[in-house]
């Protein structure tokens, strides 16, 4: 038999390929192999060597018979009239016959990833079962796949080997960028009790410019609480050139995110002669003066010095962010103080506002290319939706400079329901422009399940039908949303005709084994979780730390939780609570029997532990804040305290899964907002047990 395979045929292979080709009969695989390779450099050769391992195949020297043998040849010796250009530096063969594989590539990227695809068939081979001999024939759709990993809390205490292990991960899927938020700044979170500022990478020159964390949790597996002030691993090690080189290997560009006016209250407030000031100079700790040649000057050694340090091979990326440049609340001391990014001073006062930022970033992208960055990246947003900057005067004037085709557009949109009129790379394109669209693959994980797979198909199908060039997600990292990761990186590489996001889940959950159909059953409990019950999504602590001039400070909690289930109208909102608790227990539990399954791989595992976690959370919340609305609703009985204490050492159970199952470095911050929970409830039974009347905030 041969012919076009159906791609239900082949168990395991994802992101599907352009093409297969059924050659009759089946292989005779081996998880002892011998290696051969012609013309495969070093560093590919090691990457081939860790990715069949992953997969459980072991490179031996004396195996004769089983054999993979990898070619990089000449583009002449392929037939690429079907390939467009901009995929044909990652096209691959892949020939499986009998006991002998085959790869061959024009390039060492496309040996990179026919190795991919080889390890998941040994993946789906270890697992039982066995490929029919075919070849296959592969290339993207987009040339620009990966996710954007921000500043937040979780990255901020991931180490060298979590950021090595996320790249595997987006290895395996064929993601080729991999963004990395060096500093960004929200001074109207205060999560923390003190602004959100991130610095990830230390400023030559600048020994002030550093930010510290501090996060106060109870453990429940060591029952303790622990209070602690910390670095980022990344900034205090200075490891950021190391993620580069690893990505390098794994066909990763990793690409530097620096926000350049907007998020931006670190610098202008430690180092106040680069920030925006008020019209007799005194600087607001907020935003840059961004025409004074002294903050130019300090970009300029910051930027240069990122290039010089992390990227000895060169750089072809480099994203300035240029997003929300707004009013913020910069000031330590006083929560409810609002500021203007923009610089009034009379360095700045000779433009507006908007032809400031026009020049700045013509300085920024002429500074850049300068040092060698290829492409420089900004977010549409401040351009299109806040000012009216994209205009043909804008694009010519870049043409006119040489640097039109240097400058890419990343458009964001992160609603399930609708992309916004002003977000469309069409906008771009029909100037000239390049774009990527920017949909969102994991983001809240400190906080709450959030689901965003349609997002990811709505921007994808935008991304396609309009003519982008690349797909890169703003995200943080956690293994329970590699299902929105495989979205994304299904709809990049073999493009929309992949069929439906359920259809690609599906597809990619075949990872799961035997436990594939538990997994997506108790996947959509989760979601009906997250989205069906409004009244949790009132219970969440982080909701309360963001402080406004219209708001006191601190925001009571839960106290102005339980406030606004009680402004709900004709809902029953302990019932939806309890209703919503009894799911996410469901859920749970399906995830906890799929991670018990043997065989799996470290992905699949981590992806359902981290989604119990998920669970667990939200069962704990819904759980504590049903009792809580009953209780605010009448006399307490005797009783009370008694099921108060039971009711603590529920929540205290659900906090232990969570500590257990999700990634270390955000578990921390996802326990910190459940222990401020934790101290409330330790209150309330103080005051039931003394028959005093509760007091519904932490105090």
């Amino acid at each position: 038999m041969s012919g076009f395979a159906s791609r239900a045929a082949i168990p395991g292979l994802f992101p599907d390929p352009k093409e297969i080709t059924l050659t009759g009969g089946t292989t005779e695989l081996s998880q002892d192999v011998r290696l051969v390779t012609s013309n495969v450099l070093p560093l590919q050769r090691k990457a081939m060597r860790g990715v069949l391992a992953e997969a459980g195949v072991r490179v031996v020297a004396n195996k004769k018979k089983y054999v993979i043998e990898a070619i990089v040849e000449d583009d002449t010796a392929f037939d690429l009239s079907d390939v467009p250009e901009i995929a044909r530096e990652e096209y691959y063969e892949l020939d499986l016959r009998e006991s002998v594989v085959t790869m061959r590539a024009p390039t060492q990227t496309g040996i990179l990833w026919a190795t991919q695809s080889l390890g998941a068939l040994f993946r789906a081979f270890v697992n039982g079962s066995l490929p029919p001999n075919m070849v296959i024939r592969d290339w993207p759709s987009l040339p620009n796949r990966g996710v954007f990993v921000e500043n937040k809390w979780g990255p901020d205490r991931m180490k060298l080997p979590d950021w090595c292990q996320l790249i595997d991960r987006l290895s395996a899927l064929k993601m080729n960028r991999l963004g990395v938020g060096l500093y960004g700044c929200w001074g109207n979170c205060r999560f923390e009790g003190s602004l959100t500022e991130f610095l990830q990478v230390p400023v030559p020159g600048h020994d002030e410019l550093r930010k510290e964390h501090h996060l106060r949790w109870y453990s429940p597996d060591f029952s303790r609480w622990n209070d602690e002030t910390y670095l980022s691993p990344m900034f205090e090690e200075n490891f950021f050139g190391e993620v580069v080189a690893y990505g390098r290997e794994k066909g990763i560009d990793v690409i530097p995110f620096v926000n350049s006016l907007g998020h931006n209250t670190l610098i202008p407030r430690l180092l106040p002669a680069v920030s925006a000031k008020d019209a007799d100079g005194t600087p607001r700790g907020l935003g840059y003066s961004i025409a004074d040649p002294a903050t130019r000057a300090f970009l300029e050694a910051f930027y240069g010095s990122i290039i010089e340090r992390y990227y000895p091979n060169g750089i072809e990326y480099f994203h300035i962010q240029m997003d929300e440049v707004w009013p913020d609340y910069p000031d330590p001391a006083d929560p409810q103080k609002v500021v203007s990014p923009w610089c009034q001073a009379p360095v700045s006062a000779r433009q507006s506002d908007q032809e400031n930022l026009r020049d700045f970033i013509f300085w920024l992208v002429s500074m850049l290319t300068a040092k060698g960055v290829g492409h420089v990246v900004m977010w549409n947003d401040q351009l299109t939706r806040h000012m009216q900057v994209l205009d043909k005067s804008f694009v010519k004037a870049l043409e006119k400079a040489g640097l039109k085709n240097r400058l890419i557009l990343h458009w964001w949109w992160y609603s399930n329901d609708a992309i916004d009129d002003s977000t469309h790379v069409a906008l771009g394109a029909k100037l000239g422009l390049d774009g990527w669209v920017a949909p969102m693959t994991c983001y809240f994980n400190w906080m709450r399940y959030d689901y965003r797979r349609p997002n990811i198909e709505r921007m994808l199908a935008m991304a396609h039908d309009e003519g982008a060039s690349g797909a890169v997600s703003y995200a943080v990292h956690d293994p329970g949303y590699t299902d929105h990761e495989a979205l994304l990186a299904g709809y990049a590489w073999s493009g929309m005709a992949s069929g439906s996001m359920d259809e690609v889940q599906a597809r990619w959950a075949e990872c799961f084994g035997a436990g594939q159909e538990a997994y997506l059953a108790a996947s959509e409990a989760l979601v009906k979780v997250a989205t069906a019950y409004p009244a949790l999504g009132h219970c969440y602590h982080y909701t309360y730390t963001y402080c406004s001039k219209d708001l006191p400070w601190p925001r009571g909690y839960p106290a102005e939780a339980l406030d606004k289930l009680a402004a709900m109208k004709g809902v029953k909102v302990a019932a939806q609570l309890r209703e919503a608790a009894e799911l996410a227990t469901q859920a749970g539990a399906g995830f906890a029997a799929v991670a018990a399954a043997p065989g799996l791989n470290e992905t699949a595992k981590a992806a359902a532990k981290s989604l119990r976690a998920e669970a667990a959370r939200a069962a704990g919340l819904a759980t504590v804040f049903a009792f809580l609305v009953d209780l605010r609703k009448a006399k307490p009985k005797p009783d009370a305290a008694e099921t108060c204490a039971a009711l603590r050492a529920e929540f205290v159970e659900a906090m232990r899964v969570v500590e257990l199952n999700k990634p270390s470095y955000v578990a921390p911050s996802c326990l910190y907002s459940l222990s401020v929970l934790l101290e409330f409830l330790d209150q309330l039974h103080g005051d039931l047990k003394a028959g005093k009347a509760p007091r519904w905030a932490k105090e």
